[in-house]
């Protein structure tokens, strides 16, 4: 009987320790320099943008960008075709939103890429939790890492000036640079 009540305390104590051990899933205010990662192979794994507000938003998956500097301020640079819903709202709204998920969700940031807002609700069929930031615009609960930035300057690509072997603004509208002052990081 002493050795189930010792097999049976020493289990409880294993379980107890692992919990505590649990990395908290909570949100958390970081500073845009706490930023980890590498943001090269985050982005070429896909982030979603998101634009507009409660109600009227959209968000789509992106493969271009960068975080730097510009004038003095923390900078995320996107840049989104003109043949795109969120192009739309982005042009719409000040804000907008960048979020990095881990691979457990690659199938869903891969789904709001493919999809078309136009067409749909995709971000109830990505099965993704909608929320919003204090300002007002729209993030994801799944997600690791989320950037509020609020637009600073914007242009368009000129085809003309691309690489000779830049071929896609045969069938493309051209992007759109939008570069946004970090405004607020969270992290998990």
């Amino acid at each position: 009987m002493k050795h189930i009540f010792y097999t049976l305390m020493a289990a409880m104590l294993l379980v107890s320790c692992s919990t505590s051990k649990v990395e908290n899933k909570e949100w958390h205010e970081i500073t845009a320099e706490e930023i980890s990662g590498n943001f090269v192979a985050d982005i070429n794994d896909g982030m979603l943008l998101s634009a507009g507000v409660e109600g009227d938003m959209n968000t789509m998956t992106i493969g271009w960008g960068g975080l730097g500097k510009l004038w003095r301020r923390n900078t995320l640079t996107v840049y989104v075709s003109g043949s795109r819903y969120t192009h739309e709202f982005m042009e719409r709204n000040e804000y907008f939103t960048v979020c990095r998920f881990d691979s457990t969700y690659h199938d869903q940031v891969i789904y709001m890429g493919t999809h078309s807002g136009r067409d749909g609700d995709k971000v109830a069929a990505s099965g993704l939790t909608l929320r919003y930031t204090d300002l007002g615009h729209p993030y994801y609960d799944e997600a690791n890492l989320m950037i509020e930035c609020k637009l600073l300057y914007k242009d368009i690509i000129d085809p003309a000036q691309a690489p000779a072997d830049m071929t896609m603004y045969e069938t493309q509208l051209p992007h759109t640079m939008y570069v946004g002052e970090i405004v607020k990081v969270l992290a998990k």
